[in-house]
């Protein structure tokens, strides 16, 4: 994405206002982020360097084995290998990343090196979209680079980076990127205008490629930064049309929800698979429809995007959690995990200029990567892990920079702060960065893709760089998916492009954050790179400066009874999500004043979270939906209905307090007025429980505290039992709970005996406490309803 630190290059449609975020953290001194900015850079060095010597001419480095990936040679890792193509792939997508970071002496030197030494004459099939997103885009990025420090060279006297190549450089790149387009062009000749997943960079459509008639959404609908791009830069029109026309070959077969699937037919043009999200298979081709819009002044472009966002956010988003659905049956879940690929999200919400939204959906994801070190590939609603890998994606880091260009929130330079350190602890090794085999077991696989190099340091370098640290203008660009940077300026270009044929030109102009003010494409362009400054389009997205996570002070803000309103509405009875009947009014009234709506137009029954953060009962509405995604896998099973636990303090008894305690969907259920659970506490070690007890005999016939993170709740129990524990007690860490509603989901293995509570963040600093100052404390633990207090079961 374009740098969003200028006004009109912010948001592409209108100018963001620009607060700072209600956070408790505290602001990052200069000093701090020029040593992080520093380290950043020296990482990047580390990994870059170790390529260079362990593995060039190869197209990837293999950072355990200190040597290089070379397809033909080192054995084959299947499908996987479709992005190498033998043509230095690593060195090519960094290009501009050596730029971004102020290195331009060793810039100049690898286009030399590229220019040199890759052909794309070799008798391999490659992914069509890979090795145009990597290869294609690396080539036309670092092309654009270069005739941008050109025109600096020969503008500003004495430029730092000027170097006699400068003068050498005869567009070379750009020659090397018309071969290789021409090369891809060849997978676009289908009846249907959508590309071949994979092509033979030698021979094109051969036996091989024929094979496989499917392709995914993303595969064929992320082509048109590059390919428009590559016409603009060469004046060939060819590029841009076949993109356009694979574009509209996915809108014209659109789901009756405006949503698309994740794989299709290139030849029927029937879908594979219906399934609809924003994570793998489909993410960038939503990415790329609002980027074509900046990059090209096209307003068809965002108007088609408009329509799918609005899809997405009335049926994908379901609280901060971002699902799968089937695209015309949108109640059903198709799946109950999410992606890594989805991270990328709230970063094109803020181009979109849907700030809130993004906010919450990023703010989940952090607490993801703070129990894992990393985001896994696959992860549930409750944070279990799916697919345990992590290749060192970008996407993560990539919207975080972007909602730290948007808010100055230092809390996303904190953020920052901790992924490096996740690289330097658990990643980094002694030729590079190795990708994670498993986040559970901090286990490492013997690669390290380009786009660590390409992306990911890139994105970490701009989140603690000034604009001074880089030699070109970030604000003149916009990041491809692959992070590239493409020139503005490439708006202006005209070329003679047919008329869109499948595009629906009356889609409804979605005015909602972005404002369709501009109606000429030189305007356009102006606004986005900020040549006039008398342009000012309308402010339309306010960013919310009352945005507080605190459970405290969010459940007092939401709780707080209006002066205004002298009829106040209905106060209906609370209730948990595993209590919900969908025919009781009473229950379907509370869901409304929560700000959830129950759609029945579908196949079944879908509660959708629409209220904003400004909403009343806003909060209370976010954790019901959390809770009811985290059980629904549990609800069908015995005992799944579980009211919350007191925490009783018995000695010493002038203490006298009582925590109520959230539920495990394991274990012996304590909703008994009879079961009492009385014992003396000890703290765990290690305090997280995720690997059998230290200390295991002080466990016996005693009640352990442990932590939460690192591991499922049930693992905890299950070590504290096989010490003798007689129950656990698990201390939030996350600052994300409340008293209202959560339980602590099991694995499906339901085999642990002892019971296990959950105390909220909001309680424990002072539980915590008691136990550190209290060595012979004793507690009781027994269902809500026990004593007949005041909280409802």
């Amino acid at each position: 994405m374009a740098s969003p630190t200028r006004s009109a290059a912010v948001t592409v449609c209108c100018v963001l206002v620009m607060f700072s975020l209600a956070s408790p953290v505290g602001s990052m001194s200069a000093s701090q982020r020029l040593r992080l900015r520093n380290e950043v850079v020296e990482m990047f060095d580390h990994a870059y360097t170790s390529y260079m010597v362990h593995a060039f001419p190869a197209d990837e480095l293999m950072p355990l084995t200190c040597g290089g990936r070379v397809r033909g040679k080192t054995k084959s890792r299947g499908d996987i290998d479709d992005a190498l193509g033998n043509f230095s792939l690593t060195l090519v997508d960094t290009l501009d990343t050596l730029v971004v970071l102020g290195n331009t002496t060793e810039f100049y030197r690898a286009v030399q090196l590229v220019v040199q030494q890759v052909k794309f004459d070799a008798d391999f099939v490659v992914s069509t979209f890979e090795t145009n997103i990597r290869v294609l885009g690396g080539l036309l990025s670092a092309h654009a680079v270069l005739l941008d420090l050109i025109e600096r060279s020969t503008t500003q006297p004495n430029f730092a980076h000027d170097d006699p190549y400068l003068r050498r450089y005869k567009g070379e790149l750009l020659t090397m990127a018309v071969d290789l387009g021409d090369r891809l062009l060849r997978a676009f000749d289908t009846k249907t205008g959508l590309p071949w997943s994979r092509i033979n960079l030698k021979h094109g459509i051969d036996h091989v490629v024929r094979k496989n008639q499917v392709t995914c959404t993303a595969c064929a609908g992320t082509m048109i930064m590059e390919f428009a791009a590559l016409s603009r830069f060469s004046g060939d029109p060819k590029y841009e049309v076949a993109a356009r026309r694979a574009l509209e070959a996915l809108w014209s077969r659109r789901g009756t929800h405006d949503l698309v699937g994740t794989t299709i037919n290139i030849t029927s043009g029937q879908w594979k698979h219906a399934e609809s999200g924003v994570g793998a298979g489909i993410d960038s081709y939503y990415e790329y429809l609002l980027k074509a819009y900046v990059m090209l002044g096209e307003p068809t472009y965002l108007n088609v995007f408009n329509k799918h966002y609005s899809a997405i956010m009335r049926y994908l988003k379901r609280g901060p959690y971002l699902v799968n659905i089937h695209m015309n049956r949108p109640a059903s879940l198709s799946r109950r995990f999410m992606d890594a690929l989805q991270t990328f999200w709230p970063g094109l919400q803020v181009l979109k200029g849907d700030l809130t939204p993004a906010i919450e959906t990023h703010r989940m994801y952090y607490h993801l990567s703070e129990q894992y070190g990393f985001i896994p590939e696959g992860f549930t609603a409750d944070f279990k892990v799916n697919w345990g890998n992590s290749p060192l994606r970008p996407e993560f880091v990539e919207s975080t920079y972007f909602l730290y260009k948007a808010t100055g929130d230092p809390f996303y330079l904190e953020v920052g702060k901790s992924i490096i350190s996740s690289y330097q602890q658990l990643a980094r090794v002694k030729c590079g960065f190795a990708a994670i085999k498993d986040v559970r077991h901090q286990t490492h696989e013997d690669k390290m893709d380009s786009f660590v190099l390409a992306e990911t340091f890139k994105y970490l370098f701009l989140l603690f760089a000034d604009a001074a640290d880089t030699p070109i203008n970030m604000d003149d660009y916009i990041f491809t998916t692959e992070a590239h940077v493409l020139p503005l300026w490439l708006s202006r270009v005209e070329l003679d492009l047919d008329p869109f044929v499948e595009f629906d030109h009356d889609a409804t102009d979605t005015h909602d954050h972005c404002c369709l003010s501009v109606d000429h494409d030189l305007k356009l362009f102006a606004q986005l790179v900020g040549l006039t400054a008398d342009l000012k389009p309308p402010t339309c997205a306010v960013y919310n400066t009352n945005i507080n996570f605190d459970s405290k002070t969010a459940a007092r803000r939401a709780t707080a009874p209006r002066a205004h309103n002298k009829n106040p509405a209905k106060v209906f009875k609370k209730f948990r999500p595993y209590q919900l009947n969908i025919e009781d009014p009473e229950h379907l009234g509370y869901l409304a004043m929560l700000g959830i709506l129950v759609d029945t137009s579908g196949a079944g029954v879908r509660l959708i979270h629409h209220a904003d953060s400004k909403h009343q009962f806003y909060h209370q509405g976010l954790e019901f939906m959390r809770e009811l995604i985290a059980v629904s896998s549990d609800r069908d099973k015995p005992g799944a209905q579980r009211s919350g636990v007191d925490l009783r303090i018995v000695s010493p008894s002038h203490l006298r307090k009582t925590f109520n305690t959230g539920p495990a969907s394991f274990g012996p259920n304590l909703d008994s007025q009879d079961t009492v659970y009385t014992g003396a506490v000890v703290t765990a070690e290690p305090p997280l429980a995720c690997t059998p007890l230290t200390d295991c005999k002080r466990h016996q016939s005693k009640i352990s505290v442990v932590t939460r993170g690192g591991c499922m709740f049930i693992e905890k129990v299950r070590h504290a039992e096989a010490c003798g524990a007689i129950a656990v007690i698990v201390l939030d860490n996350k600052r994300t709970s409340s008293g209202d509603t959560f339980m602590m989901s099991g694995d499906g293995n339901d085999n642990v005996s002892i019971p296990a509570v959950f105390v909220y963040a909001e309680d424990v600093p002072e539980f915590r406490k008691i136990v550190d100052t209290n060595p012979h404390l004793f507690v009781d633990l027994h269902a809500t309803k026990w004593t007949g207090g005041g909280c409802e079961a």
